[in-house]
């Protein structure tokens, strides 16, 4: 009886195993790399973390917002803004003054933000809550 206990619960090991090893493969193979390379200098003085805007780890479930429709914002920014956290154009909408800063001074654009008002543009785009 023992025997084939053991015998059943090896299995169900080598199952798990190998469902966890198919499981990887697969979703290595079925993920997009979508995003730019972010240039990596050792230098980049990006401003105090307190003024760095909110941030998500991965875009909601419905999916990421087409941040190119804001003008001011073609395929390396959307694609650096991706890489940073921000995915969802009220995102952008509640960035603070201090916020675009930060932003402006990470990804090395001068005062883009604020003259093609970003923020406002991402304001419109926003879904109101129902």
């Amino acid at each position: 009886m023992i025997e084939i206990a053991s015998k059943i619960v090896l299995c169900l090991v080598l199952a798990t195993i190998i469902g966890f090893l198919i499981g990887y493969i697969l979703g290595r193979a079925t993920r997009k790399q979508e995003y730019a390379p972010m240039p990596q200098k050792p230098t980049k003085n990006v401003g105090n973390v307190y003024n760095k805007p909110v941030i998500f780890s991965c875009p909601r479930p419905a999916g990421k917002d087409d941040l190119k429709q804001i003008e001011g914002i073609d395929s390396l920014i959307e694609a650096q803004l991706n890489h940073l956290g921000i995915f969802h154009f009220d995102q952008i909408a509640n960035w603070s003054d201090k916020n675009s800063d930060w932003i402006e001074n990470y990804l090395e654009i001068e005062e883009k933000i604020k003259e093609e008002n970003w923020v406002g543009q991402a304001k419109g785009f926003t879904k109101p809550l129902v």
